[in-house]
Formats: C-alpha cells, structure tokens, sequence
C-alpha cells in the first residue's frame, strides 16, 4: 500500500511541477518582448533547478540503498549540477537547447538505471511524460524565440 500511495503523490506534484514550463511556453507566444524573454529565463532556470533534483535523486537513492551505490552513480548524482552551474552563466535565449539535452541527458541515465532495476518502475512511468512536456514545453520557446 505504501509503494502505491507514494506512487499517486509523486505523480501529483511531478505534474504540478510542469506547471513553469507550460507557462514559460505559453507566455513565450506574447507580443511583449519583455514577457518573451521573462519566458525564456523561467524556463530555462527552472528546467536547470529541475536537472539538478534529477540528479540529487541518484544521491539519495545512494544513501537509501547502499547496496545499489556504485562510484559512478554518485558521480552522475552530482553531474548536472555541474552542468547546470555553466548552463546558468549562459543567457537564457542561448541556453535552452543545453538545458534540454540536460534534461534529456537525465531522462536518458534514468532509463538505464530503471532497467537495471535501480529505480522504481512507477518513477520511469512517470519520468516519461514530465520529460515529454519539459522538452516540448521548451523547444516552443526556443521555436518562438527563433521568430515563429
């Protein structure tokens, strides 16, 4: 029962948490300039912040389960925060694609995590779709952004 109810709460605040990206997406499609390039550093910052809890996850799970820590899972742990540090230097209008083969990059590591059976089956479920969104919700930003 536990596995489940963790499950329906992890899948309520992660589809919450796409909220800043469908609104930095929509806002992107503003007439005002302002509000254009205010969409652009929402979501490009808030898809850094989001790598980076992707990461600490790894971390986290080290520390839950240290029969399942290895060297290079804590050095991935770690990695897009490092990423996301050089990406923040960047403007937000130059840094979108990073920060979306970052999150994709995320995604990817988490896929073969799952299927070496080191992350549960119902976060790999839902890591789908919220990386969907984030990526899409991102590339209407960088499309608009472009002059579309």
């Amino acid at each position: 029962m536990r596995k489940k109810h963790t499950s329906r709460w992890a899948s309520l605040l992660g589809w919450l948490g796409v909220i800043p990206f469908i609104a930095a997406a929509i806002g992107s499609y503003s007439p005002d300039p302002m509000l254009m390039q205010f969409s652009a550093e929402l979501g490009a910052r808030y898809g850094v912040s989001i790598a980076i809890f992707l990461g600490a996850i790894h971390w986290g799970m080290s520390i839950d389960y240290p029969q399942q820590s290895t060297k290079w899972r804590l050095i991935w742990s770690i990695l897009p925060s490092l990423a996301g540090v050089i990406i923040m230097l960047m403007p937000a209008t130059a840094s979108l694609g990073y920060v979306i083969a970052l999150l994709g990059l995320c995604w990817l590591v988490d896929f073969l995590m799952a299927s070496m059976g080191l992350l549960p089956s119902w976060y790999m479920r839902l890591r789908h779709g919220l990386t969907l969104v984030a990526i899409l919700s991102l590339g209407l930003i960088m499309f608009r952004l472009s002059g579309f």
